[in-house]
């Protein structure tokens, strides 16, 4: 048995997509053995090939082979990953006489017939948001994409909600569709050291009580309404002593489909209250989790919300806006509130602040909800038939 995987995104792990190759790979290793097309098989047995751009320093066992290979053109846009993806990754899982082949997102690939193709889909943020599809080159991508999704033999979705999106928007019958559940990182899930801890806050400029935000500054995660919110909330309950942490990479300046961070926080008069992290490490986020009252996630749409689960398997408690999949991973362990109402969402930030005990009670049901959540049943939910 012989099955490809398309590891692109171990080159970045810092992302959902990397962080979610990642985790599947390191998973399918310690899985003793797997079913497929009414067929056991040990993982031992099996040869599987990663498919990447870059080699990466990734420990395997000798039944996982690196193919390593860069189309002509090196730029990493979406030209190359085209080329990548829809031309050249065929070509070379064909050539290694791959039976089975996973893709770990959406993408153009189209496999030759004979070769069963499983893809997980993670959303479908084009059909709801077509303003992201600002360029000629997005706009091809995503076509492709969509193409490539109706032909697999399989497709998987990381939510009900993306499935039913996957439905509506492309036409494809529900019966095809399965839906596979991330987890997280077992960083996670471990007990802080304060001492460690206060080196990585220092280390992002963050100090005193605050309230923490992670997960793009784009316009669906409505950054400008969260901001909003926090400056009502100060308002409304006197509260002076709590920051509000943005961590990510502002991009603002590259594109208009991402906020003005600055420009914002000058709006509301929030100099030295707002504090933008930027770009955090994998391995630091937990710490940042961890000592924050509360995270917060008011996009305005998401396929799954990996950061409500980090937030919950960190013991942080959560607040989550009230839609798509968030009300599906949140489940009865976050509170939840209006996206588009920011005096809303201000008393509910207000209210969890001002109550230690529901900080506490949202802290363990959230490190008991995350617990629901596993690598082993994402895994066997995409290798069985």
């Amino acid at each position: 048995m012989k099955i490809g995987i398309n590891a692109s995104f171990l080159q970045k792990p810092d992302t959902g997509i990397g962080q979610v190759t990642i985790n599947f790979i390191n998973e399918l290793i310690k899985l003793p053995e797997f079913k497929i097309q009414n067929s056991k098989f040990k993982i031992k047995e099996v040869d599987f090939f990663l498919y990447l751009e870059a080699d990466i320093n990734f420990k395997l066992p000798k039944n996982f082979h690196k193919r390593v290979f860069l189309p002509p053109w090196k730029r990493d846009d979406l030209i190359r990953k085209i080329w990548w993806e829809k031309c050249q990754l065929p070509k070379m899982a064909a050539k290694d006489g791959c039976e089975t082949f996973i893709s770990p997102y959406q993408c153009p690939t189209i496999l030759p017939a004979g070769m069963t193709h499983k893809m997980l889909v993670h959303d479908m943020i084009p059909e709801i948001f077509p303003e992201y599809l600002d360029n000629w080159r997005k706009k091809i991508y995503y076509s492709l994409t969509k193409r490539a999704v109706q032909k697999a033999d399989t497709i998987l979705t990381v939510s009900e909600w993306s499935k039913k999106d996957v439905h509506k928007y492309l036409k494809i019958p529900e019966k095809k569709i399965r839906v596979a559940y991330p987890s997280v990182g077992a960083e996670f899930f471990e007990k802080g050291d304060l001492e460690k801890d206060n080196k990585i806050l220092d280390k992002y400029g963050v100090f005193g009580r605050y309230i923490f935000y992670i997960g793009g500054f784009d316009v669906r995660k409505n950054i400008p309404q969260l901001i909003e919110a926090y400056a009502e909330m100060r308002k409304r309950y006197d509260i002076n002593d709590v920051n509000l942490v943005l961590a990510g990479e502002d991009k603002s300046r590259y594109s208009r489909l991402f906020t003005d961070l600055n420009a914002e926080i000058e709006k509301h008069g929030l100099g030295g209250k707002v504090k933008i992290a930027g770009f955090v490490k994998q391995k630091d986020l937990p710490a940042l989790y961890r000592n924050a009252e509360f995270y917060i996630l008011p996009s305005l749409y998401e396929g799954f919300g990996l950061m409500a689960l980090e937030a919950f398997a960190s013991g942080t408690p959560a607040l989550l806006a009230k839609n798509s999949s968030l009300l599906e991973v949140g489940g009865g362990a976050a509170l939840f509130f209006n996206p588009h109402d920011s005096e809303e969402m201000s008393r509910v930030m207000g209210k969890v602040l001002r109550n230690g005990k529901l900080r506490h009670h949202l802290a363990e049901k959230g490190k008991s909800r995350a617990k629901k959540f596993s690598w082993k049943n994402f895994v066997e939910k995409i290798l069985e038939e």
